[in-house]
């Protein structure tokens, strides 16, 4: 019986009884410039609260879950922010056809100028556009025509990081199945053993001739 009990009281501690967050045992968040301390720690702070880990492995998948969590949204930041930064190819290749100056080097110019934001320019580029019937959508669809490539390698990223996440989730709930066999099976032993069958001859007393 005392083999048994010790056999529980070596089980994973509670939640409760952690006192060391899995930021804490990782090192430092992955960030990069501009990214926001404060938001990662209130992600690890939520995915922490839902998932409730009860012993430090299971800290340390949610550590990295939620570092992959953050590299799926950076990724997809990163996409939306370079659509942004290369409007002005997307626009060259909008406005070549619609200017009367058919000169390449007149729409590079005049899509930079739209760019900068420059009053004129942005007058003019948003006349000429109406003209033709386009609209930002347009645009957006000339810049990714015009660096297809790099959108696809972004996309490509994010669909590995997301993948990642997507093990780490499926490792920690071999985790606890696993945990859970073991808490079944040692609570198995403890029941047999306390409520073990005592021979007829022992609980009468009697003994053998």
């Amino acid at each position: 019986m005392t083999q048994l009990s010790t056999q529980v009281s070596d089980l994973p501690i509670p939640a409760t009884a952690l006192h060391q967050p899995p930021a804490a045992l990782a090192g430092p968040p992955p960030l990069i410039a501009g990214e926001s301390p404060a938001g990662y720690d209130e992600l690890l702070a939520r995915v922490t609260a839902t998932l409730q880990p009860t012993d430090v492995i299971e800290q340390m998948f949610i550590r990295d879950i939620v570092d992959l969590v953050w590299e799926v949204h950076r990724m997809r930041r990163l996409r939306a922010n370079l659509m942004a930064c290369l409007a002005h190819e997307g626009m060259t290749q909008l406005l070549g056809p619609l200017l009367t100056d058919p000169h390449p080097a007149h729409s590079i110019m005049l899509a930079r100028a739209w760019a900068a934001r420059d009053a004129d320019a942005v007058s003019k580029v948003e006349s000429t556009l109406a003209a033709a019937g386009f609209t930002v959508d347009h645009v957006a669809a000339a810049t990714l025509a015009a660096r297809i490539g790099d959108f696809e390698r972004i996309d490509r990223m994010t669909a590995y990081a997301e993948g990642r996440r997507n093990s780490a989730l499926h490792e920690l709930d071999l985790h606890r199945s696993s945990f859970a066999l073991r808490l079944r099976r040692a609570l198995d032993e403890i029941e047999d053993a306390e409520f073990e069958v005592v021979p007829a001859a022992e609980a009468t007393g009697e003994v053998a001739a």
